[in-house]
């Protein structure tokens, strides 16, 4: 069956998906992938945040897809989705430069050279901690990656593997060590402002 970019279409492909039809849920994706991925570039500009976002919103579909069939109008839904997961991206990122902010609280009045170095020490502990967590493949991704500025094609080329399983692998990497720094900056922050008072 062939699928128009239309609401009727989408209605149908909505129809189809809830009954688990996988080559109807292709076609969605083939017709909204490069548009989401577009909005949710333009609104983060990150292409590492638009790729997440976007991958999010297909499997956010796929898991819910039991309730698409009864969705009146599937584009709005589509874009409600994408849109919902881009403002959880964008005030994940202001929590972040927040945390970032409140660990050089009173930079001005308390810098010093020693406490900037810990700072960052302790900022690169952690991440290294959660580098040293990942499997082996995904750590040598993420310092191909990282470490030294290879793309996805080079890193694919070096490790003799796909496109495809470098890409997941340091999503996966990336989020990993995202989520283990951000639990523990935490506690980082409370113990500076902790020093401050």
């Amino acid at each position: 069956m062939s699928y128009l970019k239309s609401d009727i279409d989408c209605k149908a492909l909505f129809a189809a998906i809830a009954e688990c039809d996988e080559a109807a849920f292709k076609t969605l994706f083939e017709i909204y992938r490069e548009r989401l991925y577009a909005v949710a570039f333009k609104l983060t500009k990150s292409a590492y945040d638009a790729e997440e976002i976007t991958q999010d919103v297909f499997i956010s579909l796929w898991k819910s897809r039991s309730k698409l069939a009864a969705v009146a109008d599937p584009q709005a839904y589509i874009y409600t989705v994408v849109y919902n997961k881009i403002s959880r991206c964008l005030k994940q990122q202001a929590n972040q430069e927040r945390i970032l902010a409140l660990s050089v609280w009173g930079e001005k009045k308390y810098s010093n050279e020693t406490e900037e170095t810990i700072l960052a020490d302790d900022s690169r502990k952690f991440i290294n901690h959660a580098v040293a967590r990942l499997s082996p493949q995904k750590r040598r991704i993420y310092d191909l990656s990282r470490n030294q500025g290879k793309n996805y094609d080079e890193i694919a080329e070096a490790l003799h593997l796909s496109r495809h399983t470098v890409k997941s692998h340091l999503v996966q990497a990336v989020k990993f060590v995202r989520g283990y720094v951000k639990q523990h900056i935490l506690l980082l922050c409370a113990l500076l402002v902790s020093m401050f008072r």
